[in-house]
């Protein structure tokens, strides 16, 4: 993350309208901080089968990306909305997969007590991952991929890739500021 959060600039939806993709909401709670994360179902077929992600997903039309990584939260995860206050934004992130998608992490801090449970297909299991378990990345296997350069958390399950960077990202940048 390249700004403090009182360098983040109030976004302007048409510029990030052309410059991002989808967004995904980086949810933090606790004291060590945790961030919440869903499993994309093993079993159903997709890019992204079996990857530990932060929930999220495209902007529907007349919606901001603010309001369409709260409500890919709901849909994902039942993460209700007003339980969150969010609290900036990170620097954009790239899949290296193609095709590319540029991804918006929006930063928010739980303010109300939540059950995560997933609520739809598309994900089968969430998790609050304690940061401090997220060390140096090194070769694991992931049931879909093979190896990849990840972290291997109890439950066999692995965050690597995109979610890895944003991780890596918050984490120092938790380590430069008071959250909450």
């Amino acid at each position: 993350m390249n700004k403090d959060l009182n360098e983040i600039q109030r976004y302007d939806q048409e510029d990030y309208d052309k410059k991002i993709d989808a967004a995904v909401l980086v949810l933090i709670f606790g004291d060590p901080p945790k961030t919440l994360m869903v499993r994309k179902n093993c079993n159903v077929s997709g890019r992204f089968s079996c990857d530990l992600a932060f929930p999220g997903g495209h902007k529907k039309k007349n919606e901001n990306f603010v309001d369409a990584a709260l409500r890919e939260a709901w849909e994902e995860a039942w993460v209700f909305p007003k339980f969150v206050k969010i609290i900036g934004f990170m620097d954009i992130h790239e899949t290296v997969s193609k095709p590319v998608v540029k991804v918006l992490p929006v930063l928010g801090v739980l303010k109300g007590p939540i059950e995560t449970k997933p609520r739809d297909a598309e994900v089968d299991y969430s998790i609050w991952v304690n940061l401090d378990l997220i060390n140096d990345a090194k070769l694991v296997y992931h049931p879909i991929r093979g190896y990849v350069n990840g972290i291997l958390l109890p439950g066999n399950l692995i965050i690597w890739g995109l979610s890895l960077r944003i991780i890596n990202d918050l984490k120092g940048f938790i380590n430069k500021q008071v959250l909450y």
